[in-house]
């Protein structure tokens, strides 16, 4: 069946991009059509044709088709972007068989289509004009938007603005706007009970298109949010946060939480990248948190910003995330001047499949604060992690002796438990970050180069470049196997700037070997690491860095 479509504007061409992936064949002439819609008046029609009207002032459009004795159905369309969750209301039809057709090819869209008597019409018809007068009136692009589809022509927003004008200025002053419910309340209200499988299609269609606009009106906020955190510099992915989200979500559905969980996992790792994307960040970094740890002021360093921050409890997440590919880098500290080799990062290194790109230093300082000002004799407890207070030995034994020490997982963690009695040990930006007063600064023992170093790692590329290399190698049980590997180094004159051993954790007496040496190494060079040793890992050829740059 044939259909010409005449009329400007969204709802007719939503409505032709629909006629065209269906079963009805679009005609470029009224005269070839076995049914016109139209959202203007057409007055070169003729007896023996048939329109579906959607032309919404109906004082004119009716009284001309019934004059013409024109088959017709007069519909207001109230249209919301999409068919599924529209509702057309039907004001006038005569009974034809195209028609309904048509009117069942709009069901079948997921348009709701109600019946309505004249005078419940001259009220949408009011609602809109009052819509369209105070969106004009007060520039709203939301209130003109609601109205525009149906405003194809200059003269037909003229009249609105006149007939809204009238209506609001109708209004008597004791009256109340009749309440309107939401638009997703009223199309489910409308299809509630389904008769047979074919509505209960349309309506699981409807539904598909609601959560759709939602889910796009979850992004244009996720959006506004991140301009919000640019302006106060916070990380856009806080997974404690998150957490605590799905757990809400979930208390409140008996639906399988695992599958629920995934669901709305996946609508904030779209949130999120909607949120890099805007603030122009190509790469997410994943640190030691919280904020103010010193993992998050190496970041700051590097970075100049916390927003592509991804903050972990520990540093076998931040490993695993990059690994997994969840962030682009991670940033790990790999070395203290004071407390040595951080051993869990080795031991990862070796475990995980990411490779080290760069290195980066950073000068610890230690200071004692507290939540007031305190006398160092009245403080009674000590809050911090174990290697601030390893690092801080030297002072609180001079002069915080009769204090209890008590570790904590995290700087945070010392925050909330502070009193008025108690004192933590932390870094002065730290201090700063949770408003706390400095009692002391420097504490530390070493009061000059006490330097954390840390690896900045990402997923393997099997990139080669820069002045180190770090390796792990195993050797054969024997007299002299390690010495035929640092020969190698040796005979080359190449400095080795760190060895450590580890347990192999096979047998009691294995080790494996974890080495940085002060070259890129060559094929020669790993050539002969094949012939002396039982394994060789090599994680990283690198250089130090300055910056990292994760902006586009």
């Amino acid at each position: 069946m044939k259909v010409y479509v005449s009329g400007k504007g969204t709802l007719m061409d939503a409505l032709r991009k629909e006629l065209e992936d269906s079963e009805w064949q679009l005609s470029e002439s009224i005269e070839d059509a076995d049914l016109i819609v139209s959202s203007e008046i057409l007055e070169i029609l003729s007896s023996n044709q048939r329109i579906v009207d959607l032309y919404p002032i109906k004082e004119k459009s009716i009284p001309f088709y019934k004059e013409k004795s024109i088959r017709f159905a007069s519909i207001f369309p109230v249209f919301h972007g999409e068919f599924a969750y529209s509702e057309f209301y039907v004001v006038e039809k005569v009974s034809d068989e195209a028609i309904e057709n048509f009117l069942d090819f709009l069901r079948k869209l997921g348009v709701v289509l109600k019946d309505v008597l004249w005078d419940d019409y001259v009220k949408l018809l009011d609602r809109s004009c009052a819509v369209f007068y105070l969106g004009s009136a007060f520039r709203d692009p939301f209130l003109i938007d609601h109205v525009s589809h149906l405003l194809s022509w200059e003269e037909e927003k003229e009249s609105f603005l006149r007939r809204g004008k009238e209506v609001i200025a109708n209004l008597s002053e004791g009256s109340t706007p009749e309440e309107t419910p939401n638009i997703v309340s009223k199309v489910l209200a409308a299809l509630r009970d389904p008769s047979d499988i074919t509505e209960m299609r349309h309506k699981i269609r409807l539904i598909d298109f609601i959560l759709l606009r939602f889910i796009e009106e979850r992004m244009k906020v996720a959006r506004d949010v991140a301009k919000e955190k640019k302006k106060t510099d916070s990380p856009i992915d806080i997974r404690d946060i998150e957490e605590q989200k799905i757990k809400e979500i979930l208390d409140r559905t008996d639906l399988n939480p695992v599958r629920m969980r995934r669901i709305f996992e996946e609508i904030m790792k779209l949130a999120k990248e909607e949120e890099y994307r805007l603030l122009g960040i190509s790469k997410t970094v994943a640190v030691l948190g919280p904020m103010g740890s010193f993992s998050d002021e190496m970041a700051m360093k590097l970075i100049g910003s916390r927003i592509p921050l991804k903050y972990c409890s520990t540093t076998d997440e931040i490993i695993e995330m990059v690994e997994k590919g969840e962030v682009d880098y991670g940033i790990v500290p790999i070395e203290n001047s004071t407390y040595g080799t951080v051993i869990p990062v080795l031991d990862a290194l070796l475990n995980h499949e990411v490779e080290v790109f760069g290195e980066a230093k950073l000068e610890i300082h230690h200071c004692l604060v507290s939540k007031k000002k305190l006398d160092l004799k009245e403080i009674k407890r000590i809050y911090s992690h174990p290697q601030a207070i390893s690092q801080s030995l030297g002072f609180i034994n001079t002069y915080l002796s009769h204090a209890e020490i008590r570790y904590t997982s995290s700087t945070s963690d010392a925050v909330n438990l502070l009193d008025d009695e108690s004192a933590a040990i932390m870094s002065e930006n730290a201090a700063r970050m949770y408003g706390l007063l400095i009692l002391r600064r420097s504490i530390q023992d070493l009061k000059e180069k006490n330097i954390t170093r840390f690896y900045i790692i990402r997923r393997k590329t099997g990139k080669m470049e820069g002045r180190y290399t770090s390796l792990f190698f195993g050797v054969q049980d024997r007299p002299g196997s390690l010495k035929a590997v640092l020969d190698i180094f040796a005979n080359r004159g190449i400095n080795l700037r760190k060895l450590e051993s580890r347990p192999a954790r096979t047998f009691l007496g294995d080790y494996v070997f974890f080495v940085e040496v002060e070259a890129p190494l060559k094929e020669e060079d790993i050539r002969d690491l094949e012939k002396v040793t039982a394994f060789y890992k090599i994680i990283g050829v690198f250089d130090e860095v300055e910056e990292l740059d994760v902006f586009k």
